[in-house]
């Protein structure tokens, strides 16, 4: 028996060494991803307010004479990954007792919030109408003219402003669908006397986005669609956001604590519509987006379609489904954070967790030196190993994308496994 217990020790000392070791490693990958986010992926700023700052671009593209353009695109769905990400980062130091750099991510994390207000404000000034805070707002305000290490800049506003006929880089439901994600974080985690501002800060910005999606017409009539209020231009129709109205209104109760019923969205009939949406869309095998919505949306208002004995269950046997239906993607589940999230955002009992070296394996497996798909001088093209290899975990569909990527999947993943799994230990 002494035999035998002497043989197992090394072996236990050797696992948790092991063990210590990739955890020392993913933390300083998440360092150094998020330097490089700050220095390299955004124009940073102490001051959300000013044009341009405080958005981080989807990636560095790679061009094919070997040179980089800062590209920005559908900037408030990174937004709200990027604040979900640091509200997650706030609550995560502050439970390693770094009280110190806490203090700093929550004056990051406002004026990232603050890019909303910025972005709602000066929106009409792109198709030539006043300034005006009605829940109207750009994707991103970041001018071509804008320095950025000599790079050349292409965004959304850059392309777009000033085209009076445009509707692009407008509101639109699925740039909604991450930033409930990440107000909804702020809510849950940022918590005490110092963040009231900040807490106040993404209730509106909620209330604000979900107003931008409502329409009254000249009969009276309430429709939940997006339309231009400069030159009333129809933005984004009806028929793509009545599906999941029910939905958005849900996300306003949970996201500010007042009931909206506009356009009869929490009727008997709204709800029962969403249920079957929940429970059919994997139907389409190439729903992408549409996918990422209803995960969203039902893992922000706690809401699972059928079977499940919580929405974390829910989540995790339609996340696994989504992987088995497209093995094209190579990702062990689709949408790792969703199950996560849901369980930070609300108490429940699942079934069985998914164990903490699943993230182990997947944030372990992440590169050094950040996912990137470049395009060589030859017209050859290298890539960083699955799953890995896309422009995002949360977008993976995007798996022909050139450049270096932004890695906030990595780092919002990273903060819900240690706030998950340390609490579970």
């Amino acid at each position: 028996m002494k035999k035998q217990i002497l043989t197992v020790i090394p072996l236990v000392i050797c696992i948790v060494s092991a063990f210590s070791q990739t955890t020392e490693l993913n933390r300083m990958k998440y360092d150094f991803y998020r330097m490089n986010l700050l220095t390299k992926f955004m124009f940073f700023s102490d001051d959300g307010m000013k044009q341009g700052s405080c958005q981080p671009m989807e990636s560095l593209r790679s061009e094919r004479d070997g040179g980089k353009t800062a590209y920005w695109a559908d900037g408030t769905w990174w937004q709200g990954h990027y604040i979900a990400l640091l509200a997650t980062e706030y609550a995560r130091l502050r439970m390693e007792g770094d009280t110190l750099s806490a203090s700093s991510t929550l004056r990051e994390l406002h004026q990232a919030l603050r890019v909303y207000v910025r972005l709602d404000s000066m929106a009409e000034t792109c198709w030539n109408g006043r300034p005006a805070c009605n829940g109207f707002y750009l994707r991103d305000d970041v001018p071509g003219s804008m320095g950025f290490d000599g790079l050349k800049i292409v965004s959304d506003y850059q392309r777009r402003c000033g085209d009076t006929l445009s509707t692009s880089n407008g509101p639109s439901q699925d740039q909604a669908w991450a930033t409930y994600l990440g107000l909804a974080l702020v809510l849950r985690l940022v918590d005490g006397d110092s963040t009231a501002e900040v807490r106040e800060l993404a209730a509106n910005v909620a209330r604000q986005m979900v107003r931008g999606m409502q329409h009254t017409d000249a009969k009276g009539r309430e429709h939940w669609q997006v339309v231009n209020p400069v030159n009333g231009l129809l933005v984004q129709k009806e028929g793509d956001i009545q599906w999941l109205k029910y939905a958005h209104a849900r996300a306003y109760q949970v996201l500010t604590g007042e009931e909206i019923r506009f356009g009869k969205a929490l009727s008997a009939t709204s709800r029962r519509t969403f249920k079957v949406i929940q429970n059919n869309f994997l139907i389409d095998k190439h729903g992408h987006f549409n996918w990422y919505g209803v995960l969203a949306l039902s893992t922000v208002i706690n809401e699972k379609g059928s079977g499940g004995k919580c929405t974390y269950d829910w989540l995790v046997d339609r996340t696994q489904a989504l992987a088995k239906k497209r093995p094209d993607l190579e990702q062990p589940i689709m949408f790792p954070h969703f199950p996560l999230i849901s369980l930070l955002l609300y108490p429940q009992q699942p079934s069985k967790m998914l164990p903490s070296s699943f993230y182990e394996d997947l944030l372990g497996g992440a590169p050094n030196e950040g996912a990137y798909r470049r395009v060589l001088s030859g017209g050859q093209v290298e890539h960083t190993g699955a799953p890995w290899h896309t422009l995002s975990l949360f977008c993976p569909w995007h798996n022909e994308d050139t450049g270096d990527f932004n890695m906030i999947d990595y780092m919002l993943l990273y903060n819900l496994y240690r706030l998950v799994y340390s609490d579970v230990r």
